[in-house]
């Protein structure tokens, strides 16, 4: 399985969610340009919302739902591990996406 993939497993986020599979396209979709992190809503969730056949809100809204399955589980401590700064409150999407974006990033750098 490909480390897009096993990363949200690890915060708790299963496939049986929505928000789970969102959350990989975006990401992956990230990856190939990460001057798309700073237009999630108008340049990463479209696409995910066509290939899925499912509105901008629809994504984003299963996605803050996940975040919020992550923070209220105990996985939310692997979650604080690898913020590199204090995580004092539920992230928005935005701040969740940008964190797992520069893990995948780091952890590819480090092999």
């Amino acid at each position: 399985m490909n480390k897009v993939k096993e990363l949200p497993l690890r915060l708790g986020i299963h496939r049986t969610y929505k928000g789970y599979h969102y959350l990989v396209t975006t990401l992956e979709l990230a990856a190939t340009d990460d001057h798309n992190l700073l237009f999630l809503s108008k340049n990463i969730f479209p696409i995910v919302a066509r290939k899925y056949n499912t509105t901008v809100y629809c994504v984003e809204r299963n996605i803050r739902t996940v975040i919020q399955n992550c923070w209220n589980s105990p996985c939310r401590e692997i979650l604080l591990e690898m913020a590199p700064y204090p995580l004092t409150k539920i992230p928005t999407v935005s701040e969740f996406i940008d964190l797992l974006y520069w893990e995948l990033k780091s952890d590819s750098q480090d092999n």
